[in-house]
């Protein structure tokens, strides 16, 4: 054989379930959108590339939503406001519409449309559109659903390319023919998988039906086996069945969607364990992926080489293969390529492929998974430009060779590994912590125990039909999306309307079965306030001017806040110097804007600030400084009101950062922060949480 590299793609379509089956309602539009953007842009882009094969994992739960979009009961919220004249929106239609209008990328899909961006800036001057007038409204529905318009739209659609043109000043008929086109156009893009797979071009995959923690209905204590000291809810309910029934269920939609069944599974966030394996092979899975962290943990070590083979996991006679994303080059594509040019993403890409190849004396098997749709709105132009240079240079490597999940089982130059046994875990830090263990996440959990209880003691006396509709709304509670918003984990602005959602499918189930909803069903897990909240994390990358003043309305926007006084970390209120610290960072540096009073200070007034143990001395003094402090170097410039600094991050190991400071005062220390506990600034992947759909 020829050593190569087998370079499997598995692109993950998934969406929250966001229907309302009860009350035949779509409450969220992101399924819509992602339809017109993602879903047929992704595999158009390598349709060019003869040799350029992938996988694509399509979540039942968002089939049967695309599905209700194209025979018109999906009864989306948003557009049914939308196809509403200007005039006769309510205020609540208003509020509503507000809340959405301007949720497109800023840099990606806002700002390449003048018009839009201008109204956007007026939104976020007064933070409503409640002044706007009637020509503003259209104009920001129109512009809203042509940001969200993909590729493959915009150069194939004339009634696209018709209101692309126009740019501005757009009629009510406008919007509708634009909103009946675009749904016009979704059966387009199932069609098009069917085609794909068909041809070969391309192998689909599933997940369990409405994308639930598999492992965690199989058996809650599961999230012990991932990580020993897990703060574990009090459940005594099983949920078992409805994990086999997820399982099941997917299978036969898939069945029915595509007229065969699924020969492969990505399990919802790579969770696995030896039971989800079992009932993986039960079912006539032929393959399935994790991450490596898994396979590291199921080898008890952590052996690069080892994830680029395939694994034949043997559980009692029986077998089904196993294969690890390679993390590294999953997360790049996901979170990092974005910030980077086309061409050097591509480059870095291949040389790492090229760094694989020449470390293993075999042809290796490199699995990179990842989400198919959230990450390409922090790309320009929809991630066109990165995808024509990443499968250009691939297809010119002779050593490369695209394959599809379905084609690895058969490929001889494969080396295959016999394991016996699975570890726990997902595909997150190797554990199940994004969806139990925190008060927020345990709370949902313990509604489901109680919201099944309550079942449990009624269930004789219901129809079959209602037993059928209340299981349907325990699999939608049990799916993984309401635990990933629950927490701090993750920020999304829709934070309490996912919290709603999730309640709401326990309130249907009591309604179901006639049964008064007890109160704690009703009371919000996410609350809306958060006036007492001392401590905002970053939301995303921020890039200000060091210049003692805010350049912009925008450069801080995004910026962890820390209001001090709500600490009171303060030795003497009355000398309460800093009101407030601003931090956030990027690839490169972090950023620190102090607000406060500091013309009172004496001359010789200091702050001293230490991070991770390193403590850099800085003289209060107004105007600019550059300075060299612990090798790190520093920005920063003072004036009465604030200071704002930048450090280069390259000194600091680690991603978790002590953060202290203190003003000093003629050799008096008048303010310390933090008093009562350590406060530890850290440095996350603001993509992934920053994904909000």
């Amino acid at each position: 054989m020829s050593k190569k590299v087998k370079l499997a793609f598995l692109w993950h379509m998934h969406q929250p379930y966001y229907k309302d089956d009860k009350e035949k309602s779509t409450l969220m539009p992101w399924v819509f959108l992602h339809c017109i953007k993602d879903y047929y842009d992704i595999p158009w882009y390598s349709e060019e590339f003869s040799s350029i094969k992938a996988t694509y994992n399509l979540v039942p739960s968002l089939i049967y939503q695309i599905e209700s979009y194209i025979n018109r009961s999906a009864h989306d919220k948003l557009l049914e406001i939308m196809v509403k004249p200007i005039y006769s929106l309510s205020s609540e239609d208003i509020k509503f519409l507000e809340s959405y209008i301007f949720l497109s990328n800023e840099k990606n899909m806002i700002k390449p449309f003048e018009r839009y961006y201008n109204l956007y800036l007026k939104y976020k001057a007064h933070n409503s559109i409640s002044d706007f007038n009637e020509n503003e409204l259209i104009d920001c529905e129109v512009l809203f659903l042509l940001s969200w318009c993909g590729n493959y739209l915009r150069q194939n659609n004339s009634v696209v390319q018709r209101l692309l043109h126009v740019k501005q000043f757009y009629t009510h008929n406008d919007k509708i023919e634009l909103i009946d086109t675009l749904i016009e156009f979704l059966p387009e893009v199932l069609n098009y998988y069917k085609k794909l797979s068909d041809s070969g071009k391309i192998s689909l995959s599933t997940t369990p039906f409405y994308h639930p923690i598999t492992p965690l209905l199989l058996n809650i204590n599961s999230a012990i086996d991932a990580r020993s000291d897990v703060h574990l809810p009090h459940v005594e309910s099983s949920f078992e069945h409805l994990g086999k029934k997820n399982t099941e269920e997917a299978i036969n939609y898939y069945n029915k969607i595509f007229n065969k069944k699924p020969t492969g599974f990505w399990p919802a966030e790579g969770s696995v364990n030896q039971k989800t394996a079992e009932l993986f092979i039960e079912n006539g899975i032929e393959w399935f992926c994790s991450d490596e962290e898994i396979l590291f943990k199921t080898l008890g070590g952590n052996h690069k080489q080892n994830i680029y083979k395939n694994y034949s996991l043997n559980i009692n006679g029986r077998a089904i293969d196993v294969r690890f994303r390679d993390h590294y080059l999953s997360d790049a594509i996901g979170f990092e390529y974005s910030n980077k040019e086309p061409q050097e993403s591509a480059i870095e890409f291949v040389e790492h492929l090229r760094d694989i190849y020449n470390m293993c004396d075999f042809s290796p098997l490199i699995n990179v998974i990842l989400d198919g749709e959230n990450a390409w709105e922090f790309f320009p132009n929809n991630a066109k430009e990165f995808f024509y240079e990443l499968y250009s240079l691939i297809e010119a490597q002779d050593w490369i060779e695209s394959v599809t999940a379905d084609e690895i089982s058969s490929d001889k130059d494969i080396v295959v590994e016999e394991i016996n046994h699975i570890a726990t875990g997902s595909w997150i830090n190797g554990n199940f912590d994004i969806w139990i263990g925190n008060s927020q996440k345990n709370r949902a959990w313990e509604l489901l125990d109680i919201t099944k209880k309550d079942y449990e003691k009624h269930s004789d006396k219901l129809s079959e039909q209602v037993k059928k509709e209340i299981e349907k709304e325990f699999m939608i509670a049990l799916g993984s999306d309401w635990f990933w918003w629950y927490g701090d984990d993750h920020y999304t602005l829709l934070a309490q309307e996912f919290d709603e959602l999730f309640r709401k499918h326990l309130i249907n189930i009591y309604q179901y079965m006639g049964v008064v909803v007890p109160a704690p069903i009703f009371t919000p897990i996410v609350t809306k306030s958060h006036k007492n909240k001392f401590h905002v994390k970053p939301i995303d990358c921020i890039h200000p001017t060091i210049d003692g003043k805010r350049s912009n309305y925008f450069e801080w926007l995004n910026s962890g806040t820390i209001d001090i006084k709500k600490e009171f970390s303060v030795m003497d209120s009355k000398n309460n110097i800093i009101k407030t610290v601003h931090y956030g960072y990027n690839a490169k540096n972090l950023f620190f804007l102090f607000d406060g009073k500091f013309k009172n200070l004496k001359l010789d007034s200091k702050l001293e600030l230490i991070l991770d143990n390193k403590k850099f001395l800085i003289d209060i003094l107004e105007g600019q400084q550059y300075l060299k402090i612990m090798d790190a170097n520093i920005e920063l410039t003072c004036t009465q009101s604030n200071i704002e600094l930048q450090i280069s991050r390259d000194i600091f190991d680690s991603k978790r950062i002590k953060f202290q400071f203190s003003v000093i005062d003629e050799n008096d220390r008048v303010q310390v922060f933090p008093t009562y506990s350590d406060f530890f600034i850290t440095i996350e992947n603001l993509k992934l949480h920053n994904w909000y759909i």
